[in-house]
């Protein structure tokens, strides 16, 4: 992009940070949460598992309460409501209504200090704030699930034109989904499990977020015809299928990370609320997993 040769001054430098600045958006994220009391690093450096080269993470939350633990890699974009994000969605199938757990349990004949690790489903969630039996209280079937993104906005020209984009939240959306692999492969460890440890069984969650500011989220949703089925529509809180698969050292295949979140920040105060907020309303994540096992 060619730019003009102006000079850039005070003035143009505050207009940015007013406007546009991502760190400014990170920075009342970031005090959002550490005001409820959730753990969280800001601004460290990870290396991208596709490139090899380092890269700065927003924020990277991590919250135990009990046996339960759910980390996440948050990316904050400060997009505007002349530019929001508009994500159309489609019902969630049968397939699509899961997410996966790692389980770590130590068994009566094992070795002190040694410890079992799996990955599990939740399936049979219990239900939660009107969430049916047997389907996840974050994913249940039937609900609106994001395939496709696009920023929206008009031209800076005489006929104002629609203009439509994806590259920018794409870029925020894939450093989210690199930034989580140091935290998958952390909750997998054994120094992780031996630093949590206060029984016979642990849990742990990995989230991708994506944080945008309030009144710039939009959705709209279609029927498996690819007929839209209403108006879009400001939301707080809308998930993304992306189905990724995280590998680590363990004798596991894989970690399944089936979901991307997209929020606003009252969206995500709304979810700390939710599912965050105590051990009882975290355990919801994590029902079917932390029952007693046998020895």
């Amino acid at each position: 992009m060619k730019l003009k040769k102006d000079l850039i001054g005070v003035d143009d430098l505050e207009q940015y940070l007013a406007d546009a600045s991502d760190f400014a958006f990170e920075l009342q994220i970031l005090r959002m949460l550490t005001d409820r009391g959730v753990p969280c690093d800001h601004n460290g450096q990870y290396e991208d598992p596709n490139t090899k080269k380092f890269r700065e993470f927003d924020i990277r939350l991590r919250l135990t309460r009990g046996d339960m633990t759910v980390v996440a890699a948050i990316e904050c974009k400060a997009i505007g409501q002349h530019f929001p994000l508009l994500v159309s969605t489609v019902p969630r199938n049968d397939r699509e209504a899961h997410h996966q757990v790692y389980f770590h349990t130590r068994r009566e004949h094992q070795p002190r200090g040694a410890f079992e690790i799996a990955i599990l489903v939740p399936e049979g969630m219990e239900g939660m704030e009107g969430t049916p039996i047997n389907e996840s209280c974050l994913y249940p079937s039937g609900s609106p699930v994001g395939k496709s993104t696009a920023q929206v906005g008009r031209r800076d020209t005489k006929d104002a034109e629609l203009y439509a984009n994806d590259a920018e939240f794409f870029e925020k959306w894939s450093q989210a989904l690199h930034s989580l692999t140091d935290l998958v492969d952390e909750i997998g460890s054994e120094e992780f499990i031996h630093e949590r440890w206060n029984g016979r069984q642990h849990s742990a969650l990995a989230l991708p977020i994506v944080v945008v500011p309030n009144g710039c989220l939009w959705s709209v949703g279609y029927d498996h015809h690819g007929q839209c089925t209403d108006r879009p529509a400001q939301v707080e809180r809308v998930s993304i299928y992306i189905n990724r698969s995280y590998r680590n050292g363990f004798p596991v295949s894989s970690l399944n990370v089936s979901h991307l979140e997209v929020m606003t920040e009252s969206g995500l105060s709304s979810f700390h609320d939710r599912f965050l907020c105590n051990e009882e309303r975290m355990r919801h994540l994590f029902q079917p997993i932390n029952r007693d096992v046998e020895g």
